[in-house]
């Protein structure tokens, strides 16, 4: 009898856990869709790098959806009847998710591809709307189902401990992901090999600051400056390569990019997702980790752009 106990409240501390991550992920989605439709159709280049990494700053719901599916419910036809409606809408809710971050997905390759006319993103638009509505009802269905379960199960309730806890349990820092450590030492490379060949005391300052920043992100630590800064390349032709850094308090985004040109079509221009890093050492799928590019375009003549911060922009542009 009291192995059966523990299994159930055992059961009820990770359904608990996944459940309150659902609810708080579910909130953070909402917030995100309302974001991607008004960033649809960017104007400048900085709105379409936002717009084309909106995908990546989405949860990961694929994960939720496995933590929920190992968490069988104990074999006890009571117990199996109190909880499998809980279950199914939870279950319901992430699918939904899982469904609309396909379409938003589709909506940004689609974006960023040559086509006609607009009418199926148009039409993938309203799907993503018709989503979110159904991701809400059944967010608010969850949560209400979630918080009357609690009071005869007092166990489902996540506490700050149990918060703590988990955090505890996921952080690594990020200076201990291979990747990172690979990011860091091109860049560093990167910078020095330009600095020799183009000597300022801004590149020398601006140099140090990175520097600090890698340092205090590595070791968790929150860097008090952010930095959106890049190397560029134009060639003869006018076709554009580039590569941007954009170094917040809490992630790392690199993107890369840059525009071709035919002289029957025009100009075109194109934005790839290389890599992204959190402060608590959380790393996103990353698609293309290819640093060494950067080297490449500074062999090549490429220029280092900054624009944050100001103190490091307006000395450039001076």
């Amino acid at each position: 009898m009291q192995d059966n106990k523990e299994i159930l409240v055992q059961f009820c501390r990770d359904l608990g856990m996944t459940i309150d991550e659902i609810l708080h992920n579910s909130n953070e989605f909402l917030l995100s869709i309302e974001e991607f439709v008004d960033l649809y159709r960017p104007k400048t280049r900085e709105e379409a790098g936002e717009f084309y990494r909106m995908s990546y700053k989405l949860p990961d719901m694929v994960g939720l959806l496995s933590d929920l599916q190992k968490n069988t419910i104990p074999d006890d036809i009571e117990f199996f009847d109190l909880f499998s409606s809980l279950k199914d809408i939870s279950l319901d809710v992430v699918s939904r998710m899982i469904s609309a971050n396909v379409i938003i997905n589709d909506i940004i390759k689609m974006c960023f591809e040559p086509h006609e006319d607009d009418m199926y993103i148009y039409l993938l638009l309203t799907m993503l709307k018709w989503s979110k509505n159904t991701i809400y009802d059944d967010r608010e269905k969850l949560n209400k189902t979630y918080k009357e379960l609690s009071i005869h199960y007092p166990d489902l309730s996540v506490s700050d401990d149990d918060m703590e806890e988990e955090e505890e349990e996921e952080t690594v820092l990020a200076g201990d992901v291979e990747s990172f450590q690979y990011m860091e030492d091109i860049l560093i490379k990167a910078l020095t090999k330009y600095i020799k060949e183009h000597e300022s005391e801004l590149y020398t300052k601006f140099f140090t600051a990175i520097q600090n920043y890698l340092k205090n992100f590595g070791n968790g630590i929150e860097p008090d400056n952010q930095f959106d800064f890049g190397f560029s390349l134009r060639s003869s032709t006018d076709e554009l390569k580039y590569v941007d850094f954009h170094f917040e308090s809490e992630m790392i985004e690199v993107t890369s990019g840059g525009s071709v040109y035919d002289e029957y079509v025009g100009s075109d221009s194109y934005t790839d997702w290389m890599y992204s890093i959190g402060l608590n050492g959380w790393e996103d799928y990353n698609y293309d980790c290819e640093f060494s590019e950067v080297l490449g375009l500074i062999q090549n003549g490429a220029e280092l752009n900054i624009e944050n911060p100001e103190e490091f922009a307006g000395l450039l542009e001076d």
